[in-house]
């Protein structure tokens, strides 16, 4: 399918960062446990190994909910009422997250835009491996070595657009269940609908705050109530199985 974005760099960008604005990011934002988990984080949490946090869903034991993707998350509340009712002394959520590195690649080539995402990231969470690219196709070289479990792109982007790059990440062995969030001034319903049918977890405009940013990477407390005229560019895509 062709894509519907134009990659005519000649055309300015609709959303324009200043490094002013990079001056007004905290770097005193406390880590908050997450609202969800994986597997992987789930069982550490637990302090069980992941085999056994999948038998336990298996057998209904353990609810969990799934991404558009088909990924596993574990809610929190979920968590705590099982270890309560089985008598299990819950790991410290705050030092889980921060001992489960995660490695995210920050794919656009607005670098004022990637410089602040890294650092809002950052402050949130400093033990995140962060890795960028300009393009899809640097992205696709990056994949291989970086191995990221966590991908935020643009749309619009030279020589590999991101609805592309969406579809060549979910059929990549090395990136198949890493979590894909686009961010975009670009969100038209029709380039929403691409990005889902290409495999998109999420997707969210550019110019949200700080708590709707980490809530869609999954680095808050959640996806914080977005303002009316973003109330359906803003995709949690977490559904009970």
């Amino acid at each position: 399918m062709k894509s519907p974005i134009s990659l005519d760099l000649t055309q300015p960008k609709p959303h324009a960062w200043s490094f002013a604005a990079l001056e007004k990011v905290g770097f005193k934002v406390a880590i908050s446990a997450k609202t969800y988990y994986t597997p992987k984080e789930a069982a550490a949490l637990l302090m069980v190994s992941p085999v056994t946090v999948r038998e336990w869903t298996r057998k209904g034991l353990l609810r969990a909910v799934s991404t558009a993707g088909g990924h596993r998350r574990f809610p929190i509340e979920e968590l705590r009422a099982f270890a309560a009712a089985h008598g299990i002394r819950l790991e410290n959520e705050t030092t889980v997250a921060a001992a489960v590195s995660r490695r995210v690649l920050l794919v656009d080539d607005d670098v004022v835009f990637v410089t602040y995402l890294r650092q809002v990231i950052l402050a949130a969470s400093p033990s995140i491996q962060i890795e960028s690219a300009n393009d899809g196709f640097e992205a696709g070289r990056l994949t291989e070595s970086f191995r990221p479990q966590l991908v935020v792109l643009d749309i619009q982007m030279p020589r590999i657009d991101g609805i592309e790059l969406c579809r060549r990440l979910r059929a990549s062995p090395t990136t198949a269940s890493a979590e894909l969030v686009v961010m975009s001034s670009a969100l038209t319903d029709e380039n929403i609908a691409a990005v889902r049918a290409a495999g998109a977890d999420r997707w969210l405009e550019k110019g949200a705050s700080r708590a709707e940013i980490l809530g869609a990477l999954g680095l808050g407390a959640g996806v914080a109530a977005p303002a009316p005229h973003r109330q359906e560019r803003v995709q949690t895509a977490l559904t009970t199985d």
